[in-house]
């Protein structure tokens, strides 16, 4: 039986940010400028990409699906915006590599032409079931940045018993405040969204988790759920500490069960969505609409005007700083994402994506990638900072090395990659670069050994048939060899007999002569 605290507990480890969020806050959520050409990547989400369904020339319309999901963990891609299908090819994407990806261009014809829509009221006539296929078909995936396809975490709702369900309003990373923002434009939205996925999870309590220094946002969410909530959900008040947001600091300091190492929340009999995610889900349900956009935080001491703005997919990122007045003297570089997790683009030249919730143009002060690393001194200060209880130097030690055993032992898995043993590093070692190289290499080390075994499988088994077939040959040729051995043998048989019968006959006439 989980017990909700009624005073949240220290997850352990984490560092105090300063906010800087109110510059975003400043100004009212607007919507941004329709582009003429929007690239929607047919991979916005972990998992495998979706399989285009339209073509070059095709007209398609506002919501209208574009490219199926491809296997259980994959999501459908919709078209945020109605015109005609220019191209099918890759394009660059934010990624920190700017690798390319698969995209469809879509000119867009500025009518904003939706598909028809069948919106409901009672999603309670829904089965659990209905309600999860229908967040899949639409194509919602975890909006705090992981990207997860939100239909697969309610699966587990429908055979386990899920005990309580976390709204995420939890925004600790500095800069970020679109789930603020959105949570102060579309409060009785964040409250049905969560009511439809307690629904769908059949769950009895559920909980929103924000940080105690958002004021304003509370008292907005408070109203809300006074005014509107048809179910009981307690609004729990968390430590602003980075980064208590964080999916299993959130159940510790909530509950005070630790999720086992390298496990997830439904083991413990939790779901945790994003607050963004529910408000997803309300328009899936309710209005019948997929998730075709999302609201952007654009800000930094490199822009000129930051805000929050509701972006549509496939949106090129420059004409979104553009509209926020550009960049200024002070611009840097881009992060996508918070100073902390986010990770530095290529190039303004790219599409957003379901997962970007931030666009942070920086200054040099704000990167640690411009000061110069130095060796370890081994003053293990990156320790008692860590959230997930994990030795970052050690890890550190066998990165270097790619001792991938070593790093198992050490939980490199359970690294959540927030940043904050990089921040207290005195050294300036970019810990956490470290251990996403080590990830991707033992990933990649994995699919090769995985690609390795089942080539070494299908030869095999190829192997096998070959040999099999060889086997039915030669047991057909021995077939044919004694069915012609039995025919000759029967043959001589036969004229063996006649030879003895005509000799008889002969033996008759020479005695009757004679």
């Amino acid at each position: 039986m989980i017990t909700v605290l009624e005073k949240p507990i220290p997850f352990g480890g984490g560092i105090e940010l300063p906010p800087n969020k109110a510059l975003s806050l400043e100004q009212p959520l607007a919507k941004e400028n329709l582009p003429r050409l929007i690239k929607i990547p047919l991979r916005q989400h972990i998992g495998s990409p979706a399989k285009p369904i339209v073509k070059v020339g095709d007209s398609v319309l506002k919501g209208q699906l574009i490219a199926e999901a491809q296997g259980y963990i994959s999501a459908p891609v919709h078209a945020s915006t109605s015109g005609i299908v220019k191209e099918i090819a890759e394009h660059a994407m934010p990624n920190p590599s700017g690798a390319k990806s698969e995209c469809i261009v879509i000119e867009t014809d500025g009518k904003e032409t939706w598909i028809d829509r069948n919106p409901i009221n009672d999603y309670y006539s829904l089965s659990p079931v209905e309600v999860q296929q229908k967040i899949w078909q639409t194509g919602i995936v975890g909006l705090g940045g992981a990207g997860f396809p939100s239909a697969v975490k309610i699966i587990p709702g429908l055979t386990l018993d899920i005990e309580l369900l976390i709204l995420n309003a939890a925004e600790c990373e500095p800069f970020i405040s679109c789930d603020e923002s959105l949570i102060r434009n579309s409060a009785k939205d964040v409250v049905t969204g969560i009511e439809v996925l307690a629904h769908a999870l059949q769950v009895d309590e559920c909980v929103i988790a924000i940080e105690e220094n958002k004021t304003e946002t509370i008292a907005i969410l408070k109203e809300a759920l006074e005014q509107y909530a048809e179910i009981e959900i307690k609004l729990i008040l968390i430590s602003n500490l980075y980064p208590a947001g964080g999916e299993k600091q959130l159940i510790k300091s909530i509950t005070g069960i630790e999720v086992p190492a390298e496990g997830l929340p439904v083991d413990v009999g939790v779901v945790v969505y994003n607050v963004g995610t529910a408000v997803a889900v309300k328009k899936a349900i309710i209005d019948d609409e997929p998730l075709i956009s999302r609201i952007v935080t654009v800000t930094g001491p490199g822009i000129n005007q930051a805000c929050n703005l509701e972006v549509l997919f496939g949106t090129p990122i420059n004409e979104i700083i553009e509209q926020c007045g550009g960049y200024n003297e002070e611009f840097d570089y881009l992060i996508m994402g918070g100073p902390m997790m986010g990770f530095r683009l290529h190039s303004d030249q790219v599409p957003l994506i379901k997962t970007t919730n931030c666009l942070l143009a920086a200054g040099s002060e704000l990167h640690s990638s411009n000061i110069k690393e130095s060796p370890c001194i081994r003053c293990d200060e990156c320790a008692p900072v860590c959230p997930v209880n994990i030795q970052p130097q050690q890890l550190h030690w066998h990165a270097k090395e790619f001792n991938s055993e070593r790093l198992h032992d050490y939980s490199l898995f359970d690294c959540i990659e927030c940043g904050c043993c990089s921040y207290v590093c005195p050294s300036h070692i970019p810990l956490v670069d470290e251990f996403r190289r080590a990830k991707s290499n033992i990933w990649n080390k994995r699919r090769q050994q995985l690609e390795a075994e089942q080539n070494k499988k299908r030869y095999l088994q190829k192997q096998a048939r070959v040999e099999q077939q060889e086997q039915d040959k030669q047991i057909k040729r021995s077939a044919v060899v004694d069915e012609k051995a039995d025919a000759e043998l029967a043959l001589k048989e036969k004229q063996d007999a006649i030879a003895a019968a005509v000799n008889r006959v002969k033996q008759k006439r020479e005695e009757k002569n004679n």
